[in-house]
């Protein structure tokens, strides 16, 4: 059951709140802009500064992830690839 949200319902229903929480935000800010007559600043409902944040963050969580569960523990030895008996054995690390 677990798999199936974080494969299925999360990736669906994360952008879709994303998507409502900016609309609430910059609606919230345009009516209090109203409200005081004055123009709202260019920022205040441009989503340029939320996208960016929001990748950034996003870049950081993946990166951070896959650096923290992939690859080999540290000084592994390396095995080149090489030929053994006619035939061309991969490389990779060695005790695996």
């Amino acid at each position: 059951m677990l798999r199936i949200f974080l494969t299925v319902i999360l990736p669906l229903v994360l952008p879709t709140a994303g998507y409502a929480l900016y609309v609430l935000v910059v609606e919230r800010r345009r009516r209090e802009a109203e409200e005081a007559h004055t123009p709202a600043p260019w920022w205040a409902t441009a989503p340029w500064p939320w996208l960016v944040f929001a990748g950034v963050a996003a870049m950081a969580v993946t990166l951070g992830s896959v650096a923290l569960t992939s690859g080999v523990a540290p000084h592994t030895p390396y095995t080149p690839a090489h030929v053994e008996d006619g035939r061309v054995i991969g490389g990779g690390p060695s005790g695996n």
